[in-house]
């Protein structure tokens, strides 16, 4: 009878795990300094006690962790901290469903949570220092070898790099990736990297690696002017063959500037992830329409000042999502400025693009949130893919620029604002920054309510006009609205165009 009632409260908790996994996600305690730091037993969220609250994020980041995992999207995600703390089933094996189970049990008195580690754990390893002086290279500490201008660095840990490095390379390269799982973690603290054969940061072997932008450094990081050669034929500047994150620090004011004359700038064989500093990224291949970051697997940007300069596309997914969650990206691009194997989801921050075309995906383009201004110079967005419900998304399709005889587009100057319909904002108006010239142009913005609104063109203070320069007002809802024959010059100045009574 005892046994069959063990098995009866186990496949409750089983059950209940199960459940878990499909609840929203809860609203954690916001961690601080203090908290984000305790390493507390069964304390996945890092909120100082061990609650119910902890399976559920368990089972979370089990069953979605692109959202709740490490790393993952939504600002509840699990922690490196609350990670480790998850592990408390008492074998010492990694995070599993057998860990919220161990919550649940102890909970409920039938049991005991523990990590299983012993107090004879290694001593944590201080940072090892890495000195770049233009043509050697020094090493304070352990797990970083040097030959030549080479330094390859061979286990987890904080790794900070200072100095320049006249040609050379950063390269990861941890030997057993299943046994070493941590992450290993490089520290630009001033430096200006030049790769001119081969990329100038490489991850070889590694099961996540963080380059994080010291606050208050500024860093470089280049080829040179002829092509890599050989294995690296295809390689960016700063290539991974595992998962990237480029972080910055607490301030967030360091920054990064990537400079690719020949090359992409950043490519991953993997998941991209850019969650904080100020990056600025240059490709000046015309020829070969070289790319800004480029994934075979999804591209996050979840927080930090992103500006990308491509002569090719901007930013690109060949096999998967690109998801905007936070920050601030702007993109010129020659080809596509954001391109997506399957979804562009977007659901905060705010991103400027412009290129060839603007934003192209394959399965699904989703508006959710923040602000997006999309423009380009040969065709509109797919809007049989968009799909926006919470917020309007316009469409303005524009009429051939009468001055522009060689193709028709409009200069960039030709900035738009609009009557913000928010009145929580405290603004009268909001207003665009194009990146390049256009002819189609994409705005969805929190700004911007159903109803309707007016566009001005900055540059020479006109409203702007739709339907053969009858209208200046614009009627918008919820979901997608299109407007063509679209005059960013406005009516001629003889001519009155009154915002319209059937839309008024």
């Amino acid at each position: 009878m005892r046994n069959n009632g063990l098995k009866k409260l186990l496949a409750g908790l089983s059950a209940a795990c199960l459940a878990a996994a499909a609840m929203p996600a809860m609203s954690y305690a916001a961690e601080t300094a203090d908290t984000a730091a305790k390493a507390v037993v069964g304390d996945s969220n890092c909120d100082g006690s061990v609650d119910m609250s902890d399976v559920v994020l368990i089972m979370q980041a089990m069953a979605n962790p692109n959202k709740f995992g490490l790393g993952g999207t939504d600002e509840h995600a699990i922690t490196e901290q609350g990670w480790k703390n998850a592990d408390c089933n008492g074998k010492a094996d990694g995070v599993s469903t057998d860990d919220a189970l161990a919550i649940q049990l102890y909970l409920l008195g039938k049991g005991e949570i523990s990590s299983g580690k012993t107090d004879e754990q290694p001593p944590a390893v201080e940072a090892t220092k890495i000195h770049l002086k233009n043509t050697t290279i020094t090493v304070e500490g352990e797990n970083a070898t040097v030959e030549g201008t080479t330094v390859t660095i061979t286990h987890s840990g904080e790794f900070y790099i200072d100095g320049t490095l006249d040609d050379g390379q950063i390269n990861v390269n941890i030997a057993d990736e299943t046994a070493d799982a941590e992450t290993v973690k490089i520290f630009l603290n001033g430096v200006n990297i030049t790769g001119k054969s081969a990329p100038a940061i490489l991850v070889t072997n590694a099961e996540n690696t963080s380059i994080n932008i010291v606050d208050g450094t500024e860093n470089t990081i280049t080829d040179g002017e002829t092509a890599y050669a050989g294995d690296f034929a295809k390689a960016a500047v700063i290539e991974a063959k595992d998962d990237i994150t480029i972080k910055g620090g607490e301030k967030g004011d360091g920054v990064l500037n990537i400079t690719a004359n020949v090359q992409d700038a950043i490519s991953c064989n993997n998941d991209i992830k850019v969650n904080g500093g100020i990056i600025n990224i240059t490709t000046n291949n015309s020829e070969t329409k070289t790319d800004g970051i480029k994934a075979k697997k999804s591209i996050t940007i979840k927080d930090g000042t992103l500006d990308i300069d491509a002569a090719g596309d901007g930013i690109k997914s060949t096999k998967d999502a690109v998801t905007v969650s936070g920050g601030i990206t702007r993109i010129k691009a020659g080809n596509d400025a954001v391109q997506a194997e399957t979804t562009i989801d977007i659901s905060d921050g705010k991103l400027v693009a412009g290129g060839d075309r603007g934003l192209t995906a394959v399965t699904g383009i989703n508006i959710t949130g923040g602000t997006v201004i999309a423009t380009a110079t040969d065709n509109q967005v797919d809007e049989k893919l968009i799909k926006a419900e919470t917020q309007p998304v316009i469409l303005l399709n524009c009429i051939a620029d009468p001055t522009n005889e060689k193709d028709g587009t409009w200069k960039k100057a030709n900035n738009l604002e609009w009557t913000v319909m928010r009145p929580e904002m405290n603004v009268n108006t909001d207003k665009t920054d194009f990146q390049k010239k256009y002819k189609y142009i994409l705005i969805s913005t929190y700004s911007i309510t159903a109803g309707t609104t007016n566009f001005t063109n900055t540059n020479v203070n006109k409203w702007i006009t739709h339907t053969n320069s009858e209208e200046s007002l614009f009627a918008v809802s919820n979901g997608i609205n299109v407007f063509n024959n679209v005059n960013p010059a406005g009516a001629a100045d003889n001519v009155n165009v009154p915002p319209s009574e059937t839309n008024a």
